[in-house]
């Protein structure tokens, strides 16, 4: 599966945040950048510009060197991204999602016909909560409406389905 710059800021996006994008756009294909360099193209303030590097940082997305400028005595970061950390990261969130629906699916299972939700959509509990709260929303006081989660059930089901046979994934994982 080929990693394309749709599948990269797709990606970036959902890790660490849209205004990352741009940055990540400057950066592609560049080395050893400086984050002043990169603030002055990308037109947005240094301090933001780090906070955006150093959170690409985190998640392995960027890499860097710090050099002393000898004039000014300050340490200059150049950065690089890092392109092959992407099909990782895509991998791992693919994981993650499939845990996370499929945990709210034994959830949604174990307690089958067991929900109560608000009738303004404030809380959605299940009976033992239902009854700690006296059937009435903490909310906004309104009483609790029984709720089939047989919808909900169906969907996660669909949900994981869809995950898992996601287009080309597995010869991803494979390669």
């Amino acid at each position: 599966m080929k990693i394309t710059n749709n599948k990269i800021y797709e990606t970036v996006k959902e890790v660490v945040g849209e205004d990352s994008l741009k940055v990540v756009e400057f950066l592609k294909d560049k080395k050893n950048i400086s984050d002043f360099k990169i603030a002055e193209k990308v037109k947005t303030d240094i301090h933001e510009i780090r906070n955006i590097l150093y959170r690409l940082y985190n998640y392995n997305l960027v890499t860097y060197y710090r050099k002393k400028d000898r004039q000014k005595g300050w340490y200059i970061s150049y950065w690089t991204f890092n392109k092959k950390r992407v099909r990782d990261l895509m991998v791992q969130l693919h994981y993650s999602k499939i845990e996370k629906f499929t945990q709210r699916l034994k959830e949604e299972e174990a307690n089958k016909g067991n929900f109560y939700m608000c009738p303004n959509a404030c809380i959605r509990v299940n009976f033992e909560r239902a009854t700690d709260f006296g059937f009435k929303c903490p909310e906004c006081g309104s009483i609790l409406n029984h709720q089939d989660n047989e919808k909900t059930i169906e969907f996660l089901k669909s949900k994981i389905k869809e995950i898992k046979m996601c287009n080309g994934f597995s010869k991803m994982i494979n390669n």
